[in-house]
């Protein structure tokens, strides 16, 4: 039985949120009997993440997997790519300074299975990475930029829509109130990076650079804000150097779009809600028709928005994010 996106969206998202709980009392057991941390990790992210995306796309039946935006880029869209990792660095550290100096937070948490991570030797640098760096990358992007982001997608959810709703769904999995300002706009930065060069792997990297810099340098960058003499330089630096990398990107989104646009793609690149008869609709007769139509392409707008963050499952996701972070579970 075929359901809607935004029903069935936020249910997965909502399992995973269970999963997640769950691995809490798994720690002990996996973690402090003495066993491998980085497999322990490893393994925990496969059954969170991985089983049941898999199990969810077996359900969506046969064929699925080829509307999946699972494909490589061209190589001129590295640059992009590095780029959104970086923005990304500058504008979490941004935040990291107006959240101690606004808030007087001092304890943050940077990904789902931190807690796990320990000191390690250099030796253990590609073990470290693999576990709490690549492979959250992967299984993140898998869920909520290949699997999610297509749900909503494939039925005619606009790109804007989409990329709030998955964000949410995504950056409320932390169960953190201080850390979810952070996730969102990394999850609407991997979201962008999907849209502009097509591709969930061109996210996937971007957020590998992002939390290669979360396990390793975050830690002397929030020791360096916290005090009160670097305060100046600090938020001059990073603002200056998150302007200029901005620049950079929006440069760099530019040129992906100009070549899009001249090669007859459609811009952003992402898939477009096929008719009944199973045919893309022709871009340019659908563009003069949201001319000729603007008050009826906004409702139809507006419509889908409340659908997809009105939906039972959705708001479900939420009041279980609220009893999180309030403590009651």
């Amino acid at each position: 039985m075929k359901t809607k996106a935004s029903f069935s969206a936020p249910l997965f998202a909502l399992i995973l949120y269970i999963l997640l709980f769950a691995s809490r009392f798994a720690k002990d057991q996996l973690i402090g009997a003495g066993g491998n941390v980085y497999l322990s990790v490893i393994i925990l992210q496969i059954l969170i993440f991985i089983i049941p995306a898999i199990v969810f796309c077996r359900l969506k039946g046969v064929g699925y997997a080829v509307k999946l935006n699972i494909k490589f880029f061209s190589p001129s869209k590295l640059g992009c790519v590095i780029m959104s990792g970086l923005v990304l660095i500058c504008l979490s550290i941004l935040i990291r300074f107006l959240q101690v100096y606004l808030f007087g937070m001092r304890e943050f948490h940077f990904s789902l299975f931190d807690a796990y991570l320990s000191e390690g030797s250099p030796e253990e640098f590609l073990f470290t990475a693999t576990a709490f760096a690549v492979v959250p990358a992967l299984t993140e992007e898998f869920v909520y930029r290949t699997i999610l982001m297509t749900e909503y997608s494939e039925e005619g959810f606009g790109a804007v829509t989409t990329a709030l709703v998955t964000s949410l769904l995504s950056s409320m999995m932390c169960f953190s109130f201080e850390t979810l300002p952070i996730r969102f706009a990394a999850a609407v930065m991997f979201c962008t990076v999907t849209y502009i060069t097509g591709s969930s792997i061109a996210a996937f990297l971007s957020h590998i650079i992002f939390n290669i810099y979360g396990v390793f340098g975050e830690k002397y960058i929030l020791k360096a804000i916290v005090d009160p003499s670097n305060k100046i330089i600090s938020i001059f630096t990073f603002t200056l150097l998150f302007l200029v990398l901005a620049i950079i990107l929006f440069g760099e989104f530019e040129h992906i779009l100009r070549r899009a646009g001249k090669s007859g793609t459609p811009s952003p690149a992402y898939l477009l809600k096929k008719d009944k008869d199973g045919k893309t609709p022709d871009v340019a007769a659908t563009a003069r028709a949201e001319e000729n139509e603007p008050s009826a392409t906004m409702s139809e707008a507006a419509r889908l928005g409340i659908e997809a963050f009105f939906s039972p499952t959705f708001l479900l996701c939420v009041l279980v994010f609220v009893i999180a972070i309030f403590g009651f579970i």
